[in-house]
């Protein structure tokens, strides 16, 4: 029988260990030192090393295989007499002089509180030939007498780039030719365990050799493929929950469950979530390149305000469906609720059924011929000064409005920042902005603040550069206006402390 991929590939020393740099070091250090500890707890996520490193620490102290290395799967063996067993093996001698015994024992949360006290004596007062080492993927669970017995070495996710790099080095040595694209999928749905990567890696050239795509590696790991992501921002896009319901009607046939869609949907839109608030956010630059075409689309087409009401109805039935007795009608239901509003009863879809009634808020953004020309450029009454540059104008795909401008505010005081003094922009620091239907956006001043009401408005540097940054970011010819607010405190209900808050930008104060 041949040999698993993972298991042939298995790190046989410590130069061969990829992505655990701290703790190849560490234990490195230890052995040429001669200061091996007696006990080490290894925690990390699954697949990144850790019984590997336990196996090469014991290679590296001479010891043999068979005779002085035991391995105890601690999930199956958590019981008292369990551990009383290994207790009374350990006063066997190594079989060579002066050579160590190796206990690996993985999963050591799994152990019963009975259990792990039997074991405590003997991690107190081991002999001296006698060395222990203890994996977990949830080292929480451990006792606290336990972890306190024992040197603690954590084990890290290994990155994408160091993944993609072991995979290339076996696709060269077994002839497997995957492309790029094929490769980051594999590694990024690993999350960051080189063993399921290896195993994926194998099971793709298993299953459909040198002609598999990336839809083949999304069917392997049970999620929606990219045509039937762009297939639901559509739905959302025109409110087709014929569309909708027979996407996931496919995905059953292809042996999707419930929440292997839902886990598929919530990842979308948490990217797309992150597109919008942190576009150079590196995670977004391992997508694959469909994956990122379809962040753009739905970008274009889903609303800030729409998309705070998706996440939040995602979060909903991310609590609620595990414990669902009936769970494909709660994500037929789900995705109802997704592509239309009115099926909604929450607040934000409340809210978002009344944007739509009144006009503000577009589902079906259509091209027209008017898209096809420049936007008319709005500007100011005051008479045009004709030394000044002229504006370049703004052509976009779609007829645009400062909807999203909540979205852009906080990006715009950054780079306004870095291009006004530090007094001029301190005002900035104290206003509340709002925008309305005809692109104008209206900077608010605390009816207290006369002085800043009248700075703002004689400073023709601010607005001018603030309608330069909406144009360059948005796409949109906007004016500046400066208004007394009667009812708003800007300093204590918003401006840029609100917009640090939502959007976690750095401090601009």
């Amino acid at each position: 029988m041949e040999q698993a991929l993972y298991r042939k590939y298995r790190p046989a020393n410590l130069k061969e260990m990829v992505g655990q740099d701290e703790a190849v070091s560490l234990i490195s250090s230890q052995i040429s030192d001669k200061k091996i500890g007696h006990a080490y707890l290894f925690s990390g996520p699954k697949g990144v090393g850790k019984t590997s490193l336990a196996r090469i620490i014991a290679k590296e102290l001479g010891c043999d295989p068979v005779f002085d290395v035991s391995e105890i799967d601690a999930a199956s063996h958590n019981k008292v007499d369990d551990i009383r067993d290994m207790n009374e093996s350990v006063n066997f001698i190594a079989t060579s002089p002066g050579k160590k015994r190796i206990f690996i024992l993985d999963e050591v949360h799994m152990l019963s509180n009975a259990a792990s006290n039997a074991f405590l004596k003997t991690l107190e007062e081991p002999p001296e030939h006698v060395i222990f080492i203890l994996a977990t993927t949830e080292p929480d669970r451990v006792i606290e007498t336990i972890r306190s017995r024992t040197t603690q070495v954590v084990f890290k996710k290994i990155s994408e780039a160091e993944i993609i790099k072991v995979l290339q080095k076996i696709s060269k040595k077994e002839n497997i030719n995957f492309n790029k694209d094929i490769l980051q999928t594999i590694a990024t749905y690993s999350d960051g365990s080189l063993r399921d990567a290896i195993n994926l890696f194998e099971q793709a050239d298993n299953t459909f050799g040198e002609k598999v795509t990336v839809e083949n590696i999304f069917s392997l790991i049970g999620k929606l493929g990219s045509e039937e992501i762009q297939e639901i921002i559509e739905s959302i896009e025109f409110q087709d929950t014929g569309k909708i319901l027979n996407v996931t009607r496919e995905a059953y046939a292809k042996g999707l469950q419930p929440t292997d869609i839902l886990n598929s949907i919530s990842e979308f839109f948490r990217n797309l979530f992150y597109l919008k608030y942190l576009p150079d956010d590196k995670k977004l630059e391992s997508l694959t390149e469909d994956f990122k075409k379809n962040l753009e689309k739905a970008n274009e087409k889903i609303s800030a305000k729409q998309l705070v009401r998706i996440l939040d109805l995602i979060d909903e039935i991310n609590s609620n469906l595990p414990s669902s007795n009936s769970q494909h009608l709660k994500l037929e239901l789900f995705m109802m609720k997704l592509i239309k509003p009115e099926f909604g009863s929450d607040v934000k879809s409340i809210g978002y059924r009344l944007d739509l009634l009144e006009g503000r808020t577009s589902l079906s953004r259509s091209v027209d011929e008017d898209t096809k020309s420049e936007e008319k450029i709005l500007t100011d009454e005051k008479p045009k000064d004709e030394s000044k540059p002229k504006e370049k104008k703004v052509k976009s795909k779609n007829k645009q409005s400062l909807e999203d401008f909540d979205v852009y505010w906080p990006k715009i005081l950054n780079l306004l920042k870095e291009t006004l003094s530090a007094r001029k922009f301190s005002y900035l620091t104290a206003v509340k902005p709002e925008v309305n239907e005809d692109n104008v956006v209206t900077l608010y001043v605390d009816k207290n603040n006369q002085f800043l009401f009248d700075e703002l408005k004689k400073s023709t540097e601010i607005i001018d550069l603030i309608k330069s940054e909406v144009s360059k970011l948005m796409g949109i010819e906007a004016l500046v206006n400066i208004d007394i607010s009667e009812t708003i405190n800007t300093k204590e209900e918003g401006g840029i402390s609100a917009a640090q808050e939502i959007f976690d930008v750095e401090d601009l104060s």
